[in-house]
């Protein structure tokens, strides 16, 4: 009941025009960040923090809960339309969202992705408001070497997104964790495939996932003479939003992307990627027909996206018991709690209590502007790319040069970007796979970084990975998972051959 009643008066805080009026706004200016490739909540927060310095904390942190949540929202927009990334997370948006843009089912898409993306967030904040405390009190547990199984668990995805071919998974799966770990070793020193000092800092995987996605796309198009088949102008809201059957249908897919994404997104350094990546991998290994998964069915956006949203709660949960960021994002709102002269920790909640709640009650505010928002303005963006249909590709090229640009001011990431799009041409030529080098990208440094400091607490042993209960845990989960691989395509095997 106390729960309940701080909850309500961090409404009341909100509920006036001032705070409603700076949440949406914050939530539509997130969702444009968000949508922008290269730029993702990390950049969208940077860039508001200078109107929050004339603001009080409820006010300010209202504003940021909106681009926080928004910026969420925006990163399937161009995932779906264009098939390019606004962040990392929403790179498994691309795999079915897109290809039902292809097929003249973009604004099902936008409409399924948005109702997911807000079904996810709500559950996350469900979970931070009357769980955080019980969850911290486990999180707390866990170490490097948990954090690494937990990695590792996340890249025995790959199994589920190498297609055809292992053999040519393990081979982009190889070349992705070489693109992940150039740059300078964080130990030792020493520089690793570092032909020039831009690559000091290592490669960012924005480079990465854009020139991939959006480079490689605008050439494979060009080569094809591909367009989309977006039929005339409509504007009828019922063409756009998924009827109840629909959203039935995928229901349960979002429940377990919400789970996954919440849990997830509560474990420091893990984030939305790991998170959209496991509930992509669970619903294709759950469903009755895994084989058209990437062809646009509607299970494989909904669970990534509810995982991505869900994820911004989960979060929280660290940041608000314990002054611990999960994320990029949340690392950004610790300064800006510490700007305020709040002191982040297991003391937060008795210090500054009506503050937190406040800005919870603004982020389920912000949740709500944004199902709304985003479901109106589903004919606009479809429309909108009806009128470029013939520019797309130019338009995808300078959008994705000017996000590479934009991550560290230097032209140097916007060739780099070129040639890495050159590159996702080529596999798409030869039919690689991409998912799994993204994904080797995204984990490498972590695993790295993880392991080592495994090791070190160890003093060289690799027994440290099964003498801890949760490591042991991870570690059994992920043999059940090459098991149960290995037994199910048997299985489908001696069905094969009997029929």
């Amino acid at each position: 009941m106390e729960i309940l009643q701080n909850l309500g008066a961090g409404f009341l805080v909100n509920l006036t025009p001032y705070n409603l009026v700076v949440i949406f706004l914050g939530s539509m200016v997130g969702t444009i960040v968000g949508a922008l490739p290269g730029l993702g909540p990390s950049a969208g927060l940077a860039l508001m923090i200078p109107l929050t310095f004339t603001m009080d904390a409820s006010a300010g942190l209202a504003l940021l809960m909106g681009v926080y949540m928004g910026c969420m929202f925006g990163g399937r927009i161009t995932s779906i339309l264009i098939n390019t990334p606004g962040d990392a997370p929403a790179i498994v948006t691309c795999l079915d969202g897109y290809p039902l843009m292809q097929q003249g089912r973009g604004g099902f898409a936008l409409g399924i992705s948005a109702i997911s993306s807000f079904l996810g967030g709500f559950f996350g904040i469900v979970v931070l408001v009357f769980l955080a405390p019980t969850i911290a009190s486990l999180v707390i547990n866990f170490g490097a070497p948990e954090y690494f199984m937990l990695l590792l668990l996340g890249l025995c995805t790959i199994a589920l997104l190498a297609g055809d071919s292992v053999i040519k998974a393990l081979f982009m799966t190889a070349i992705g964790f070489v693109i992940g770990l150039v740059g300078c070793d964080f130990v030792s020193g020493y520089t690793r495939f570092c032909y020039t000092p831009e690559l000091l800092e290592g490669i960012d995987f924005v480079v990465v996932i854009m020139g991939m996605y959006g480079i490689g796309e605008v050439l494979h198009n060009i080569e094809h003479k591909v367009h989309l088949n977006l039929g005339k102008p409509n504007f009828k809201m019922s063409e756009y939003i998924p009827t109840g059957k629909e959203i039935r249908d995928v229901s349960m897919p979002m429940l377990r992307g919400s789970i996954i994404g919440t849990v997830i997104g509560i474990l420091p350094a893990a984030g939305g990627t790991i998170a959209t990546f496991l509930a992509y991998a669970t619903e294709k290994k759950l469903s009755k027909t895994p084989e058209k998964f990437g062809q646009g069915i509607p299970a494989g956006l909904a669970a990534p996206e509810a995982a991505n949203n869900a994820s911004v709660g989960g979060a929280l949960v660290p940041l608000v018991t314990m002054g611990i960021p999960g994320s990029g994002g949340t690392a950004i709102l610790l300064g800006i709690f510490i700007m305020f002269g709040m002191r982040p920790g297991p003391l937060l909640m008795v210090e500054s209590g009506d503050i937190v709640w406040a800005m919870i009650a603004a982020l389920t505010i912000a949740n709500v502007f944004l199902l709304i928002s985003n479901l109106l303005m589903i004919p606009l963006f479809v429309n909108a790319i009806r009128l470029v249909d013939k520019n797309l590709s130019v338009l995808v090229l300078t959008l994705c040069c000017v996000g590479a640009y934009a991550l560290n001011y230097s032209f140097f990431n916007v060739w780099l970007m070129l040639l890495f799009g050159l590159f996702g041409y080529m596999t798409k030529k030869f039919k690689l796979p991409t998912g799994p080098l993204i994904l080797s990208v995204v984990l490498a440094s972590s695993l790295e970084s993880y392991f080592r400091q495994s090791l070190m607490l160890s003093k060289g042993s690799y027994m440290i990975f099964v003498t801890r209960p949760v490591s042991l845990v991870i570690l059994l989960i992920i043999v059940g998972f090459f098991v149960y691989g290995v037994v199910s395509k048997q299985v489908k095997k001696r069905k094969g051959a009997k029929a």
